[in-house]
């Protein structure tokens, strides 16, 4: 019987969909092996969703046999406030599993990461540091294994697999889960249903005259086609970011659209595979419906957004919100009546998420190791 405990390390302070999905797919590995999971500091709200122990901080890493880094972004910074960002590196307490690990001379992997680009030098030395001492690092994408490379990280420890969300199917979502989501959304045969999932506010500072441009044209090619909207609350605690470009799409349109929000993570997958397609600015919601079935197009302040976009052979279905203007609704209108499922996406599909296994393949060598 194997009782020994295993310590799960990502990107689980703040609510985030993709974060939860990620972590919570690695744990359902690892407790379908017969292990238990620890989460040393995780927030409540990845305790809520994840089965764990009940162990948190340094004490959880102590008592644990071996250390998981998991999926997730976290080895990269996004397109601003990067100082900001590398200090966040150190207060989310990213390099304190690895040094408690190689203190006890203990084994860690790391399992489906995203990294790079990393400006500050003190940062970037530490991420070098956690990758050389790990068993092994599987990476999501070439492009990170690019970036690690030229950090310094030993290329014999890296392997380039795929999102851990990738590995997703329909047949991994819990039984019911499906019709809960088509009675949710009642759909017809008759017209398109498109999920808005808009996680940047009208008002930000940044970017507001793209977000108020994107959201514009998609009310204009809703109006033009068949289209139901159905816009996305991807958290369970509301925000004012969340709110309002949930206020502002909906006054853009001539009747009041579906609202969906999200309270559970396997009920929000089945949701997304339940659409006909889904405009997003998270990259986890369109990995999601993509993986699930469903098309997805991309609006994203982060850099690494991109990267899963050319991976799927969709780079005209991606823009950069800095780079939004009205030119984004011919794109739109396309992606609506496109065929979108052609056999190139569908051979990108069906590898991305053989790369995806291999992360689980990784992951169970080395528990057994």
């Amino acid at each position: 019987m194997k009782t020994y405990m295993i310590s799960l390390h990502g990107a689980y302070e703040n609510e985030n969909f993709g974060d939860e999905l990620l972590i919570a797919i690695q744990a359902k590995w690892i407790n379908d092996e017969g292990y238990d999971v620890c989460l040393p500091f995780a927030s409540k709200v990845y305790r809520e969703q994840i089965p764990s122990l009940d162990k948190e901080g340094s004490r959880g890493l102590e008592e644990s046999e071996k250390l998981i880094y998991t999926g997730g972004g976290y080895f990269g910074e996004p397109n601003h406030k990067t100082f900001k960002w590398g200090i966040n590196f150190f207060r989310k307490k990213h390099h304190i599993p690895a040094k408690i690990f190689k203190k006890n001379n203990k084994k860690y992997l790391i399992c489906g990461v995203g990294a790079g680009p990393i400006t500050n030098p003190i940062t970037r030395y530490t991420v070098v540091k956690i990758c050389n001492f790990a068993e092994k690092v599987v990476v999501r994408d070439t492009t990170s294994y690019d970036y690690l490379i030229k950090y310094g990280v030993i290329p014999e420890k890296i392997q380039v697999g795929a999102d851990v969300v990738l590995s997703l199917t329909i047949h991994d979502l819990p039984k019911g889960s499906i019709e809960k989501a088509k009675k949710t959304l009642n759909k017809d045969n008759k017209n398109f249903y498109l999920g808005i999932h808009i996680g940047v506010s009208p008002d930000d500072e940044n970017y507001k005259t793209n977000v108020k441009a994107a959201m514009e044209s998609l009310a204009n090619v809703i109006k033009r086609n068949s289209v139901v909207p159905v816009l996305i609350a991807d958290k369970r605690n509301a925000t004012s970011t969340q709110e309002k470009a949930i206020e502002y799409m909906s006054s853009l349109l001539d009747e009041e659209p579906i609202v969906y929000r999200h309270s559970n993570i396997w009920e929000t997958c089945a949701f997304l595979s339940s659409l006909d397609g889904v405009v997003t600015t998270k990259l986890h919601v369109g990995i999601t419906a993509y993986t699930l079935g469903t098309r997805t197009f991309g609006i994203a302040a982060h850099q690494k957004t991109r990267r899963f976009y050319n991976q799927i052979k969709k780079e005209n279905y991606f823009y950069e919100l800095k780079e939004v203007d009205n030119g984004i609704e011919s794109s739109l209108e396309l992606f609506i009546k496109d065929r979108y499922w052609d056999e190139e996406t569908l051979q990108a599909k069906k590898e991305l998420n053989e790369r995806a296994l291999l992360c689980k393949r990784e992951m169970l060598q080395f528990l057994e190791s």
